[in-house]
């Protein structure tokens, strides 16, 4: 597993990642673990580590650990949250919860 990885990486053939805001369903995984496993002759244990699934969440803006600056035309300079604009202010502090998956593809 470790070789094809390795190799992989060098020859940088890396594994195809796509995301959504649903959970992959896990009928597809185990048609791209068992795609793997026959693409590169290994078991199917071994084949769960080119072919899985995740979830990540991402805030774009957190005030307490970064600070982002808004610089004005009348010259004065303002934190983003204290910006009057409910549109930046919501979209920015909200948590973004996506789903991925990769796999190994047959190129």
């Amino acid at each position: 597993v470790l070789s094809n990885l390795s190799a992989m990486l060098i020859n940088r053939r890396l594994l195809k990642a796509k995301l959504q805001a649903r959970p992959f369903g896990k009928d597809g995984v185990e048609i791209l673990m068992q795609d793997a496993a026959r693409i590169l002759n290994i078991s199917a244990a071994d084949a769960a580590y080119f072919a899985f699934t995740g979830e990540h969440t991402n805030t774009t803006y957190n005030p307490d650990d970064e600070k982002i600056n808004i610089l004005f035309k009348d010259g004065s300079v303002r934190d983003i949250s204290e910006v009057d604009n409910a549109l930046i202010q919501r979209s920015l502090s909200m948590a973004v919860k996506k789903f991925y998956i990769c796999y190994l593809t047959g190129e």
